[in-house]
């Protein structure tokens, strides 16, 4: 049996034999650091007992602290024993006799201390943030990978990886629970930032640089934490990654925050501003100081009382995860600080540690508070006009002379399920899966009006073009009129008892169908028709002349209503064939568990064809291109490229030591096992690695021939061949195709743009896909 590396926790050992230890996880394992001797699940051992992070263990303690030993030396003179004796003797009674009035600093460091279980530290708990500035900087990120070298350090507030605090014993029943965020949990933002964040970066920015403000947060989950469980005390944890543009002499300080989960509404999707403006509640004390941040350095904060009861109250209410915010300087001069996020190439593995000290769950977890919500009641319809007018002055007068009304507050509900027009129904179909919803044609009365359709819509597909097809499966409507509201409690209360008769005598109604509508005297729904795609580019060069000429002389043209509704839900691609002026809104759909079929097979890529960065699909077999309507459609497609086919194995780029430095290289998780296995041993950059969907090979990136290039490896780690080759040009980010049979791939050979290039699964038959004067980048084979 092999000894472990050195990195290994000196206090795993055997059951059998304590000296020896198993290079992988194994339920055979035992801790010593404790007593009676622990046993660590395996997760523990991953990421502490067999990982360089061992020191981070709650229960580790150094080895020279449990069994401190003396270094031989030569016999000392007995005249230099007894001088020490005599100056021991004189500082025992120097304090003896002056007491507390001796205790200078000097003198106090060289008495032995007791070191905390847990240092704490004062914090406030807050409402809405006060400290943030009404306007952030608008610039574009600068993100410079480094290579930091780790140097861990100390200072008497903050520990280091060499002084760590040392974690309390949990009591009987208890547990010490060690949290690290997932890679798309942590990251950071940057303001007027087109890229909404960064996350899964190795890089936690936080400060002021180039005119842009930089703020980075992190997702705990809080999940294994019983509801209910006592909370004896925490500790946050933050590990130095970068420092080359940090201004040791600018004015500035940073803090760390914690946010209630729902102060933001969608943390993967949140842009700058909604991360920066949202409410802290927590802010934790003290604040950073330009000295006291260094790369290697680990910067701690402990939860105090107030803080523990305010997360004990989060999670006994249904919170299953904590935001921390972490905020520098926001103006001035330059300066700015990383920390390590744990993810990335770049990443040191010191990933932000949230450490929680639990005291034993209760047998009946507390019970989940009830949300109040407010029962509206349906505002009567007008019976005419004049009264409908009669509401509008009124209306009108009172948002002049009071103000205008309270907004609708979010946890308001109707007492009827049934959609108030046509939007609504095509919307929940949509999300639901169920089939489109589309207005009816209305049956001609007699033969001349039906000569005047034919002769209309023949006109229109003759100097327009054809309508867009009705939807396959398509229903129409079913206009549902409304009950009138009671006048009264009196007839109110004779409804109640007539539906509860006819209810006992005939059984319940049938329920409404989805389609349903219901019907108001007043019209509540505008059907707008699409704008008719031009036939050519001259008509459409006309129709933008004509529009802009309106504007000029006339004014802007009338704004939709905001009860205006189109015929169709909005598609997932908008083929630009096809493109109208002014797509109809998007509703807001639930993402799927597989890709939608008629993405498959498609490539989506990036191109700035649009004059800005975005997603278009592309379709192989007819060279038909669409936008993406809904860009998280692309990371979904994406987070497919790094599994195996059965799901069981994920593809990972980890950092390793190469020649004193730090080189990317492709790691293989057993997601089954937790462990990780080293495919790619390259001395360049190794990255981009993507499963074919055969299962039998990996096709990645590498540096190794001195620029980008495609290579392809079995999952084994042998067979490697090299599919590109090029002076000086890129090879990036492979894509397979959905039967394994072609890779397509971007590249700047022969144009110096990025390009969109195809290439069989052996490297032969490379040729451009698409031939354009755009650059087009990052593509994904939908599968």
């Amino acid at each position: 049996m092999p000894r472990i590396a050195p990195s290994t926790c000196p206090h795993l050992g055997l059951v059998s034999d304590r000296t020896l230890a198993w290079a992988a996880p194994d339920a055979a394992h035992r801790c010593y650091a404790q007593t009676p001797p622990g046993t660590p699940d395996e997760s523990h051992q991953q990421a502490y007992c067999l990982a360089r992070a061992h020191t981070d263990c709650p229960y580790y303690v150094s080895p020279e602290e449990i069994n401190p030993q003396t270094p031989p030396t030569r016999r000392r003179p007995q005249a230099f024993t007894f001088l020490a004796a005599l100056l021991a003797v004189f500082i025992a009674a120097a304090v003896l006799v002056y007491g507390q009035g001796w205790a200078t600093p000097g003198l106090t460091a060289l008495l032995p201390t007791a070191t905390p279980a847990i240092t704490t530290v004062p914090i406030t708990p807050m409402g809405p943030s006060s400290s943030n500035p009404a306007q952030a900087a608008t610039p574009t990120p600068v993100e410079v990978p480094p290579t930091p070298t780790f140097t861990p350090t100390s200072t008497p507030t903050f520990t280091s990886t060499a002084t760590r605090p040392t974690t309390p014993t949990p009591e009987p029943g208890g547990q010490i629970l060690s949290i690290t965020p997932r890679s798309g949990d942590v990251g950071w933002w940057a303001s007027n930032d087109r890229r909404h964040n960064h996350l899964g970066d190795s890089f936690l920015y936080a400060g002021y640089f180039d005119g842009q403000v930089f703020v980075s947060a992190i997702r705990f989950d809080l999940s294994r934490v019983p509801r209910g469980a006592p909370i004896h005390g925490g500790i946050l944890q933050l590990t130095g990654l970068q420092a080359d543009r940090l201004d040791r002499g600018a004015p500035g300080t940073w803090s760390v925050q914690m946010l209630a989960v729902d102060a933001l509404a969608d943390f993967a999707r949140a842009d700058f501003q909604e991360l920066f403006n949202a409410p802290a509640a927590v802010t934790l004390f003290p604040s950073l100081e330009p000295k006291d941040l260094k790369v290697g350095k680990i910067n701690s904060w402990s939860l105090d009382r107030s803080t523990v009861q305010w997360l004990e109250q989060q999670i006994a209410d249904g919170a299953t995860e904590v935001i921390v915010r972490i905020i520098g300087p926001t103006g001035g001069q330059d300066t700015l600080f990383a920390w390590d996020s744990g993810a990335g190439p770049a990443s040191l593995g010191e990933a932000p540690r949230l450490i929680l000290n639990l005291g034993p769950a209760p047998a009946t977890p507390p019970p989940l508070p009830t949300l109040p919500v407010i029962v509206a009641t349906l505002t009567p319809t007008p019976a005419n006009v004049l009264t409908a007018a009669a509401r509008a002055l009124t209306a009108t007068a009172v948002a002049v002379t009071t103000g205008t009304y309270t907004p609708v507050p979010g946890n308001i509900v109707t007492p009827t399920p049934i959609p108030a027009n046509l939007a609504t129904a095509q919307a929940l179909a949509w999300i639901q899966g169920l089939p489109p919803i589309v207005p009816s044609t209305p049956t001609p009365a007699n033969a001349a009006t039906a000569t005047a359709y034919a002769a209309r819509a023949t006109a229109i597909a003759i100097t327009t073009g054809t309508f867009t097809p009705t939807p396959e499966g398509a229903v129409t409507p079913v206009i549902i009129l409304p009950t009138p509201v009671p006048q009264n409690a009196l007839t109110a209360a004779a409804q109640l008892v007539t539906a509860t008769a006819r209810a006992k005598r005939f059984g319940t109604p049938t329920p409404l169908p989805y389609n349903a509508v219901i019907a108001t005297p007043t019209p509540t729904l505008f059907v707008i028709t699409s704008t008719p795609t031009p036939a050519n580019a001259a008509t459409a060069r006309a129709i933008a002349a004509y529009a802009t000429a309106v504007a000029m002389t006339t004014g802007t043209f009338t704004p939709l209503p905001p009860n205006a509704a189109t015929a169709t839900p909005l598609p997932l691609l908008l083929y630009l064939d096809r493109l109208t002026p002014t797509p109809p809104p998007t509703p807001t759909a639930t993402i799927p568990a597989t890709m939608p079929r008629e993405l498959v097979g498609k490539i989506l890529f990036f191109s700035d064809r649009a004059g800005e960065p975005r997603i278009f699909a592309l379709d192989p077999a007819t060279g038909r291109l669409a936008y993406l309507t809904q860009g998280w459609l692309y990371q979904a497609a994406r987070a497919q490229e790094f599994r195996s086919p059965d799901g069981r194995f994920t593809l990972l780029v980890q950092e390793r030591l190469v020649e004193d430095s730090r080189v990317p290289q492709v790691y293989i998780r057993d997601n089954q096992f937790n462990t990780t296995r080293q495919l790619t041993f390259t001395t360049g950059w190794s990255y981009d690695p993507v499963w074919s969907p055969l299962g039998d090979r990996i096709a990645f990136v590498s540096t190794e021939p001195g620029n980008d290039e495609i290579y392809t490896i079995r999952p084994d780690g042998s067979d490697l061949r090299r599919l590109t080759v090029n002076s000086w040009e890129w090879d990036k980010h492979p894509s397979w195709s959905p039967d394994g049979t072609q890779i397509v791939f971007w590249s700047n050979r022969e144009t110096g743009r990025r390009q969109l290039w195809i290439m069989n699964a052996d490297g032969s038959n490379q040729r451009r896909l698409l031939d354009s004067p755009y650059n087009d980048w990052d593509p994904v084979w939908v599968k």
